[in-house]
């Protein structure tokens, strides 16, 4: 009979451990789709950036020192990455050639195209930022940015981060939460070593750290597992996306490795250790009672 009690009180633990590590592998797999998600955006964006620019006029008449102090000015932005002046002869230049015209074509005696500064931010999605700093520059007439390409990444990008960060907040609450319950489930299965150990003297530091390295060591395989996973599923993604559309700008599987390896591993043993600390408060909470 007591061989029967100690097969079957293995047999839990087993399927704790097992329920454990699903709920961590899981989440973290979801998670490192999202980080590809994030990551190809982010190339995307590398990418499409160089057509991505802030366009800002000068207001008529204004003196060249102060276009050179405004161009340094803007420079110094944080949000700035490169700055070109367009002189109003380049301007008026560019004009001319896009509609295939001369000058006389015009029929002006003075050159009506103001200079300007032609600004791209160091990340597309910071555009709209950087041409609000613009705008309050006073020495500037107007200021122009994006289009429909830009507004549809913007857009597209935003929805990506609230969505993707909502999902996984609500994956990593659920995970959490069934962490919890299997080593609080495990600690319960266990009550009669609890209590002995209790009796005989033992610390309640002793007595937690094997649930917890419960918890570490489930949360940390749930995590290298689904590191391992990824890196295969992600390793043939990208070969048939190279394959299939080898003039897009998808990132290399070797940009995959650090932050995948990183995060699969400490959010994992994070979790497993949150999920095994919590559920040794609340079996000592109710115990107190």
């Amino acid at each position: 009979m007591s061989k029967d009690r100690a097969f079957h009180r293995r047999g839990i633990k087993s399927s704790y451990l097992v329920m454990g590590f699903l709920s961590i592998f899981f989440t973290q797999l979801l998670l490192n789709l999202f980080i590809f998600g994030y990551l190809e955006l982010q190339q995307m964006g590398g990418v499409w950036q160089s057509s991505f620019a802030i366009q800002a006029f000068f207001r008529e008449g204004v003196a060249p020192e102060v276009v050179e102090k405004v161009q340094e000015e803007v420079k110094a932005l944080p949000l700035a990455g490169e700055v070109r002046l367009v002189s109003s002869e380049e301007a008026k230049n560019k004009f001319l050639g896009y509609f295939s015209l001369q000058e006389e074509d015009l029929g002006l005696e003075e050159n009506p195209f103001p200079p300007s500064l032609e600004v791209r931010a160091r990340r597309v999605e910071e555009l709209p930022l950087l041409a609000q700093e613009l705008e309050e520059i006073e020495a500037f007439e107007e200021v122009f940015y994006g289009g429909e390409n830009t507004e549809a990444l913007l857009r597209f990008y935003r929805f990506f981060l609230t969505a993707g960060g909502f999902l996984l907040l609500a994956l990593f609450v659920f995970s959490l939460l069934v962490v919890t319950a299997v080593i609080r489930a495990s600690i319960q299965a266990r009550g009669i070593e609890i209590e002995v150990w209790s009796l005989i003297g033992a610390t309640k530091k002793f007595i937690r750290a094997p649930f917890i390295y419960q918890g570490m060591m489930e949360g940390l395989s749930g995590g290298v597992a689904a590191f391992l996973v990824s890196l295969v599923f992600f390793h043939f993604l990208l070969d048939f996306l190279n394959t299939s559309f080898p003039l897009f700008f998808w990132i290399s599987w070797e940009e995959l490795v650090l932050p995948l390896g990183v995060v699969s591993v400490l959010m994992g043993s994070f979790l497993g250790f949150l999920g095994a600390l919590l559920a040794c408060n609340s079996v000592e909470e109710e115990s107190a009672k």
